[in-house]
């Protein structure tokens, strides 16, 4: 059994608005620190808990109280914490969707990355891939198709002694689901002996995306010779006060090249010609 410190114990007798643990050390906030961030804690809960939930059924009307008397609303919007339960679709896919991506090198030779899921999953799968997702996304959004393959430019680079390949190719690639009237009697179906339909997209290269090639920073971390001066082609960030700017020095530019207008003459008989009043 060990004796506590004379002096740590003297010196928490003599303070005793703070808190201490059991073994001595001092807590993160007083106790008046302690209340309040219980509360918001507790207010946090309730309001994710009547934000997530149903608004129908039982208790519609009580959920709809507690949100006005809390401002759950408010809040949500306020933290960026909205979810809307349209994300929980009832209609499933009406097929299945895959996107090939290839990269093909300075040689012509081309390569298969298989990032889709086509011919790995089977189906019915409980666990959902990462990638699977991400594959699927690219589909449903394309404009994430050219970032993507500024990832992919990258991480071929960085696995092949700081060579990027030429550009990115993506296929899409699509099975229709059969209707479950023709599949129930034969107990389901092969996802593999359904017809596949393939589609060329737009290609990304290299050299001319934005962030597509690897920083000297990250070439030097790995022992990688540096990019050819301007090689390496940033992204352009402005502000809200550049993009102003701008557009001020645009119309400043339009207003010089305009021709400049004639003077005005005066009206018959107004107020500048000779004999009005």
């Amino acid at each position: 059994m060990t004796t506590p410190d004379p002096e740590l114990t003297e010196s928490l007798l003599r303070a005793p608005l703070t808190v201490a643990a059991a073994d001595g050390r001092r807590w993160a906030y007083k106790p008046f620190g302690l209340v309040l961030c219980s509360l918001f804690i507790l207010y946090h809960v309730i309001a994710l808990l009547q934000h997530t939930t149903p608004s129908g059924g039982l208790a519609a009307n009580f959920s709809r109280s507690l949100a006005e008397k809390l401002r759950v609303g408010a809040y949500m919007r306020a933290t960026s914490n909205i979810q809307s339960w349209s994300m929980f679709a009832p209609n499933p896919h009406r097929s299945n969707m895959f996107l090939q991506v290839f990269v093909e090198l300075a040689d012509g030779s081309v390569y298969d990355l298989q990032h889709d899921m086509y011919g790995r999953r089977e189906y019915p799968y409980v666990f959902y891939d990462r990638m699977g997702k991400i594959n699927r996304r690219l589909l449903e959004q394309d404009r994430y198709q050219r970032h993507y393959a500024a990832w992919v430019c990258r991480d071929w680079a960085l696995h092949h002694n700081g060579e990027a390949p030429v550009r990115v190719k993506f296929v899409k690639m699509w099975t229709k689901v059969p209707h479950p009237a023709k599949v129930i009697p034969y107990m389901g179906f092969d996802p593999m002996q359904l017809k596949l339909t393939k589609e060329h997209l737009p290609s990304v290269e290299c050299a001319s995306t934005v962030h597509a090639q690897l920083p000297d920073e990250v070439r030097a971390r790995h022992g990688l010779p540096p990019l050819a001066p301007g090689e390496f082609r940033d992204a352009i960030i402005q502000t809200w006060h550049d993009k102003a700017e701008q557009r001020e020095k645009t119309i400043e530019r339009r207003r010089a090249l305009m021709p400049d207008e004639p003077p005005l003459l005066p009206v018959e008989g107004g107020p500048g010609a000779e004999g009005g009043e």
